[in-house]
């Protein structure tokens, strides 16, 4: 998983690295995970806020001062009847196991989601430095270069060893 991911990171950086990358972006909120922990964050919000509002009693009603500002006293008097003889049941509701467990497994699943990708920006972040303090400029040895660069000085290396100083020019003269 670890090189999975340094390597996507290393193709990220490799396109965003003569860029400044702003991580607010829409493109890092668009992955699935975002909107899932979102919808879930705002689920969770609504739940909470929901359970506290109707956790008490609902207070008396009070049909007095209603009397006083509406035109049918009629109407108000039926109301209080009514509410005085209506028994209602109390609605529960339970969550079913099986779908607790769906969800709770899909949450694990998002936090494991929501780790990668903390790890794949760290990495980028590093991947871009990293590319930043070994820019090559005009003062850039080469030196610097095959210290930066240790696959392309071996290479270099190789060609040399078996005379290969004019391989991609004769390569592209037979195409």
């Amino acid at each position: 998983m670890a090189s999975q991911t340094s390597a996507t990171a290393r193709r990220i950086v490799r396109n965003l690295a003569h860029r400044k990358v702003d991580w607010n972006h829409d493109v890092w909120k668009a992955a699935p995970i975002v909107q899932n922990v979102s919808k879930f964050r705002s689920w969770v919000a609504t739940a909470d806020t929901q359970a506290e509002k109707y956790s008490a009693a609902p207070g008396p009603i009070d049909f007095k001062a209603a009397k006083e500002s509406v035109r049918d006293k009629e109407l108000i008097d039926f109301m209080e009847a009514f509410y005085k003889s209506a028994e209602i049941p109390a609605e529960t509701h339970v969550w079913d196991q099986e779908e607790k467990d769906f969800k709770v497994a899909h949450f694990e699943q998002v936090k494991e989601q929501a780790a990668v990708y903390v790890e794949l920006k760290e990495d980028t972040l590093k991947e871009i430095e990293f590319l930043k303090s070994t820019k090559t400029t005009k003062d850039t040895t080469i030196h610097d270069l095959m210290c930066n660069n240790p696959t392309i000085h071996e290479e270099i290396e190789d060609e040399i060893e078996r005379r290969e100083w004019f391989k991609d020019l004769v390569g592209s003269d037979s195409k």
